[in-house]
């Protein structure tokens, strides 16, 4: 058993897990724990730095393959899309692309029941990803498949609006709407109300997330 220690002060958290489980699911874990590092001796992590939320979800789908216990009263998934993104940013920084693949399906399910584009989220997201990242490809295609971006249209909002977001995803949002060209909008064209326009939009993208936003390492040699 290993005991992996999760932030600090008033907000620490102590989980308890099998050394194989983390190995498998993280790479980071796997050379963490090996018995001639001060981890693998003493059977204890230290992730002070993490929020033990984002590792209580992770520690939940190590056991069950999902990132929550159950949906919240109204139906909807109980975690945000923040939390969600820091989700994804923990796999990838801990080598677990796997939960990163889960966190951004659960993130297209988060984000097609409230109808929001995590936009709000971007200088996250930006701040703690590279160039290529599959939460960044999706934030960018969300926001341009969805997003109507009324604000900018307005000259007394332009500017507010202009520095809410990282030049990075401004910069790949215009690349993207020069890709699309004329190809109509997926969750927009000939399409009237909200309603169908989520369905719409979320027909479209389900068969489309494995092959955009999933990492599916090579087997090793």
């Amino acid at each position: 058993m290993i005991t992996v220690v999760v932030g600090s002060g008033e907000e620490m958290r102590k989980f308890y897990t099998y050394k194989g489980l983390l190995a498998h699911y993280s790479t980071y874990f796997k050379a963490a724990l090996k018995d001639e590092w001060r981890e693998g001796a003493s059977k204890t992590v230290e992730l002070k730095e993490d929020n033990p939320e984002v590792f209580k979800a992770f520690f939940h789908w190590i056991h069950t393959g999902k990132l929550y216990f159950a949906l919240d009263a109204s139906g909807k998934i109980p975690l945000s899309q923040m939390l969600i993104c820091e989700i994804f940013v923990f796999g990838d920084a801990r080598g677990s692309p796997d939960l990163c693949n889960t966190a951004i399906d659960v993130l297209l399910q988060k984000t097609h029941q409230e109808w929001r584009v995590p936009l709000a989220e971007a200088p996250y997201v930006y701040q703690n990803t590279l160039p290529g990242s599959a939460l960044r490809k999706f934030l960018v295609d969300d926001a341009v498949e969805t997003y109507r971006f009324e604000r900018l249209s307005d000259p007394s909002q332009r500017e507010h609006e202009l520095l809410r977001w990282p030049q990075e995803f401004l910069a790949e949002i215009v690349v993207a709407f020069v890709a699309l060209g004329s190809t109509p909008i997926p969750s927009s064209a000939g399409y009237g109300t909200l309603s169908y326009n989520k369905n719409n939009w979320v027909t479209y993208i389900k068969p489309l997330i494995c092959s955009r936003y999933h990492d599916h390492p090579a087997p090793p040699a």
